[in-house]
């Protein structure tokens, strides 16, 4: 049914008056119905005799071209389906809009088949508190008079054993004012739920404001700088084929302006780098020609898994302009790269949760490349020890982002009385990269800084094989922790599960990863000492 693009392809039988060869009778030409049995056992044999498939190449090219045959709405070679959709209803990424909503440039509102606490809800509809310092009558002394005690600042609501609210012995957050800047971004991190300043009145229809051209004249000039750090390595001689860019993944101006986002134009290309870079430096690895050879011949054998698949794939971002309709577009696609991927690693073999990975990745690469990616995430950012049967490594990494990035938190503490652990909460964070959890630009953002910083730590002990970097998975759940902090700490059991296992609604995702930046800061520097 994916081949052919049609759901009732099963249902094709040879055409009346079509000349029966020698090898054709040997076809199954009867209607009698299949033998019943487990579905988890039914695989496709795919090995004919050869003398059979070139009796039968005419009537199968004919079928197949009845099958696949492009509608006019559909574009981008039959991969996305603008049926009934008009292009100002579809976003920067392909997600298809319900209705007109405020929103900072193109990230998208919540869909109808995302599910919102309450409690959320109203705190991204709710306009950003303006938190400004109010100088009081001036209560210094003179030089003559003794030292002031020092005070904890007006500004932290934390508890002073918080780690991010811990002073200073070498003198005060007055004497550090990147501490003190520091405290005071963790405090405000519940304000990427709400719009920046200057966004909250602006409209996505509203292309003629300032702040839309300050927008783009904004996205244009990263592009430049990413130009010009990107390194060109190949260029294909198949027409169309495009070239192949590199950058340097240990330079500090590549690391710091990922953290701030990769444009969009240049994320593909980036993403590859990264990834390759980390391939290079492990030494022994499959090359991307060799692993498009395997995706190929993957698609001749059948899988066990292919039931499950064909279960999952229409539920995958349904609202995408690429994976709307059944069996055609994207579907076809995400089809192809799951089953493929269920085969190269049969301990594995297919779980959910890899089908939204997938559909992530097709939305920036072609099938093969697509494959080549998720072989690369699953071998070198730490996929197949979370995915691994049993799941024993996502537990482990669950409880090293419970003992590690929450113990002796205030919120720490109030998730233990309820009695919530973070495999409640944390598995379709870790399993899905957060796609289930944040909206897609902000989820774009964590894939950046993960491609590029998921190599082991070198502080770390050298074991074999090496394992993943996973901190910036943990920075991320932190900071996503730190914004839902004070929803957490006044809610009883059910609402504090349901904003920790609800869609979180970021609507600023420069704050969400400043904030995920610092925790990730704050980790390095524990881990160092």
């Amino acid at each position: 049914m994916y081949e052919h693009g049609d759901e009732k392809a099963a249902e094709w039988t040879r055409q009346q008056g079509a000349p029966a060869t020698h090898a054709l009778k040997n076809l199954r030409q009867d209607d009698s119905p299949l033998p019943q049995g487990d579905c988890q056992t039914l695989k496709v044999d795919k090995t004919r005799d050869r003398a059979v498939d070139q009796a039968s190449n005419a009537f199968a090219a004919n079928r197949r071209e009845s099958g696949i045959k492009k509608q006019p709405f559909e574009t981008a070679g039959g991969i996305e389906d603008w049926e009934d959709v008009d292009g100002q209803e579809v976003d920067r990424y392909g997600f298809i809009i319900l209705k007109k909503q405020l929103s900072r440039g193109a990230s998208p509102e919540p869909q109808a088949i995302q599910r919102v606490s309450t409690a959320l809800k109203l705190a991204s509809e709710s306009p950003r508190q303006k938190r400004t310092l109010h100088r009081g009558p001036s209560s210094a002394k003179s030089s003559r008079s003794a030292a002031p005690s020092r005070a904890s600042s007006a500004l932290s609501v934390r508890p002073p054993g918080s780690c991010s609210g811990q002073d200073d012995k070498s003198g005060g957050l007055s004497s550090n004012p990147f501490r003190f800047r520091d405290r005071r971004l963790m405090d405000e991190a519940s304000d990427m739920l709400t719009l920046p300043p200057g966004f909250s009145d602006i409209a996505e229809e509203d292309e003629s404001g300032r702040a839309v051209t300050s927008m783009k004249e904004r996205e244009f000039n990263r592009e430049e700088k990413w130009r010009k750090m990107a390194r060109v390595t190949a260029q294909t001689t198949v027409k169309g084929g495009g070239m192949t860019f590199s950058f340097d993944t240990r330079d500090p101006k590549v690391i710091s302006r990922t953290w701030k986002g990769i444009p969009d134009r240049w994320r593909a290309s980036a993403w590859h780098s990264f990834l390759s870079s980390s391939a290079k430096a492990r030494g022994a690895h499959v090359s991307d020609e060799e692993l498009i050879v395997c995706f190929q011949e993957l698609q001749e054998q059948s899988s066990i898994d292919d039931v499950q698949i064909d279960v999952d794939v229409p539920r995958t971002i349904s609202m995408h302009i690429m994976f709307r309709r059944r069996y055609r577009g994207g579907q076809r696609l995400l089809f192809r790269v799951l089953h493929a991927l269920s085969l190269y690693f049969p301990e594995t073999g297919y779980v959910q949760g890899m089908a939204s990975l997938a559909a992530t990745l097709l939305c920036y690469y072609d099938e093969e490349k697509a494959f080549v990616m998720l072989v690369r995430l699953w071998q070198l950012r730490g996929l197949e020890r979370l995915y691994e049967a049993g799941f024993q490594g996502l537990m482990e990494a669950l409880k090293e982002f419970e003992d590690d990035w929450l113990a002796g938190d205030e919120v720490a503490q109030k998730l233990v009385e309820l009695d919530i652990t973070s495999t409640a909460y944390g598995t379709r964070w870790y399993l899905t990269l957060f796609n289930m959890s944040i909206p897609f630009p902000a989820q774009l953002r964590v894939w950046d800084v993960f491609m590029l910083l998921g190599d082991p730590s070198p502080h770390l002990p050298v074991v074999s094989p090496p394992k993943a970097d996973l901190d910036v998975l943990h920075a991320t759940s932190a900071a996503l922790i730190d914004t839902t902090r004070d929803i957490i700490l006044s809610s009883d059991f059910e609402n504090a599960m349901k904003v920790l296992t609800s869609w979180i609604p970021v609507r600023d995702e420069d704050l969400l990863m400043e904030v995920a930046r610092l925790e990730w800061k704050m980790r390095k520097r524990r881990g160092q000492t």
